[in-house]
């Protein structure tokens, strides 16, 4: 692949130069193990997010399979993993980000991320397994990570799982607004990976996991009849239904979660549609790239968090789907926007704006408190205090001050760079890509 551009570094094309930008990201963890933070301590998300951190271990284990540093990456998924088990609260649950020293410094509900903690738990048994060195571990580890499988997914059942609806509740953690409250495709394909990598992990572990793989396959085969009924049913593959049963078809990047969780038995060919939908309506016409979703500023459900753009992390999703189908050139294409808009030192950021819809963002919802009300919407918050809430708010300052700087010297500007989660769905775009030639040359 060639990225024909002299202001981005030429690294982008090598998978050791995004696993070396995630290793420096990597911040040993008072409570235990070690973990990527979103982004460097001092830029916008100086936290430990689940979300980010299933797609960086996914990223890592993917790595290894293709042979690239193997024993690097298991450790640091292991590490990852140590995390998890820490900050994992008795009942089950996981929140939606973590200090380092374990602190919740999470304000959304965002029930997905009992979802992402099952994965990060079963990526680390897959890459120990794959490194033969699962035998190698503390019994206690691997009876750990089985027990803390045990008490999400009771979590997911008893408290998330509707049975009238047959869905997961959920405020996902992808969009952080009223747009995800409901029952929405990505956190229920979210817990559908999560249950079948779970019992995937459970087959490889020596120890007897044979009642919890029952459960768990009881309760995956009813939440699979429920979403196979209530998402492909339909004409079009929905992002969400909302409280009150209203089909919700907005065309948004939440339309990956069936591709992205490599769902396409239960989804057939409406993943291939949903894709085609969600590519077509959030390409950004002035930069390239997918936005998350149309930027309708006065629908109250949607944020554009510094003004609407496309987002570095969802436009790899876009990348790794084309390179999946073969379309080799596309993927390319995709790949080159995305470096187009690195730095020099190759970081990626997480999503761009134009200085124009900043400045419209900035008159029309950071200056009239739309936006607060927006981020802090009781439909989505947590009881948390309001000091949180001043931490959280003080970060958007500092971001959207830096972005105002920016529109000085160039017409789009970038946002919160390097960041993690964005150089983790590069990277597994690269490997992707290199499993398509290799089947395309058989």
């Amino acid at each position: 692949m060639h990225i024909d551009d002299a202001q981005v570094a030429s690294e982008l094309v090598d998978p050791a130069f995004h696993l070396d930008v995630l290793d420096e990201l990597v911040y040993p963890a008072e409570c235990g193990g070690a973990v990527p933070l979103a982004s460097d301590p001092d830029n916008r998300y100086p936290y430990a997010y689940p979300r980010d951190i299933a797609s960086i271990t996914k990223a890592w284990l993917a790595a290894i399979d293709a042979g690239v540093r193997p024993t690097e990456c298991c450790q640091r998924i292991l590490d990852s993993a140590r995390f998890l088990l820490a900050v994992q609260e008795e009942s089950g649950q996981w929140r939606q980000r973590y200090a380092l020293d374990g602190t919740d410094k999470g304000f959304y509900r965002q029930e997905d991320n009992v979802g992402h903690g099952v994965r990060i738990l079963a990526h680390a048994i897959s890459a120990l397994d794959e490194t033969e060195r699962l035998d190698g571990v503390e019994d206690s580890l691997r009876r750990s990570i089985v027990d803390a499988i045990d008490r999400a997914t009771a979590h997911i059942e008893s408290d998330l799982f509707d049975p009238n609806a047959h869905l997961v509740k959920s405020t996902t953690s992808i969009h952080e607004g009223r747009i995800e409250s409901g029952y929405t495709l990505w956190v229920n394909c979210t817990m559908i990976a999560a249950l079948r990598r779970a019992r995937d992990a459970l087959s490889r572990v020596p120890e007897d996991t044979d009642a919890l793989d029952e459960r768990l396959s009881s309760f995956g085969s009813h939440l699979e009849a429920g979403v196979e009924r209530a998402f492909t049913s339909t004409r079009e593959l929905p992002r969400r239904y909302s409280p009150d049963g209203d089909i919700d078809v907005r065309p948004d990047v939440t339309l990956f979660a069936p591709f992205y969780f490599n769902l396409e038995d239960l989804f057939g060919d409406q993943l291939h549609g949903a894709i085609d939908r969600a590519s077509t309506a959030l390409e950004d016409p002035e930069l390239g790239g997918l936005q998350r979703f149309m930027g309708f500023y006065g629908d109250f459900d949607v944020q554009h968090h510094g003004g609407n753009g496309p987002w570095m992390q969802y436009t790899a999703w876009h990348a790794q789907y084309r390179f999946a189908a073969g379309e080799l050139e596309r993927g390319d294409r995709i790949l080159e926007t995305i470096a187009r808009y690195a730095d020099r030192e190759g970081y990626i950021p997480e999503h761009l704006t134009t200085r124009t819809r900043f400045e419209a963002f900035f008159d029309e919802e950071w200056n009239t408190r739309r936006d607060f009300e927006k981020e802090f919407d009781d439909a989505t918050l947590r009881d948390v205090s309001f000091d949180l809430i001043a931490e959280e708010l003080s970060h958007m300052k500092n971001a959207y001050r830096d972005l105002e700087a920016q529109t000085d010297e160039r017409d789009a500007v970038r946002f919160a760079m390097p960041l993690a989660w964005c150089h983790a769905e590069f990277l597994t775009a690269l490997f992707r890509r290199a499993s398509s030639v290799e089947d395309g040359a058989r």
